[in-house]
């Protein structure tokens, strides 16, 4: 068999590099915020469901800030719901008062 020489120029080092595990940080996004649009819905429209709203997004931030991923999202997820319910009853009844203002006979007649 024929030798291999190495190219002129001098003696070269040979690198070899083995596969190493890398650590991979999986994060998830945070959750969405529903502070604000259940403040509103609780002045707005229906305060009895838009308070337990402004609660569970408080919880929501608190687990968040602790790092409680699992509850945040629970949290978040109820703040949501409530914000919805609240804007919903507030919506019907808002429609309810417009129906029973145009249709009921004006008794102030002079």
């Amino acid at each position: 068999m024929a030798q291999v020489q190495p190219p002129a120029g001098g003696p070269h080092n040979v690198v070899v590099t083995q596969p190493v595990p890398t650590t991979v940080v999986v994060s998830q996004p945070p959750q969405r915020n529903w502070m604000v649009p259940a403040i509103l819905t609780c002045l707005c429209c229906f305060w009895p469901t838009g308070i337990v709203a402004i609660y569970s997004a408080y919880r929501a931030k608190e687990a968040a800030s602790s790092g409680n991923v699992l509850e945040a999202e629970v949290q978040s997820k109820r703040a949501r719901l409530f914000v919805i319910i609240s804007l919903a009853i507030g919506v019907v009844l808002f429609v309810i008062i417009i129906i029973v203002r145009v249709s009921s006979p004006t008794t102030n007649q002079y």
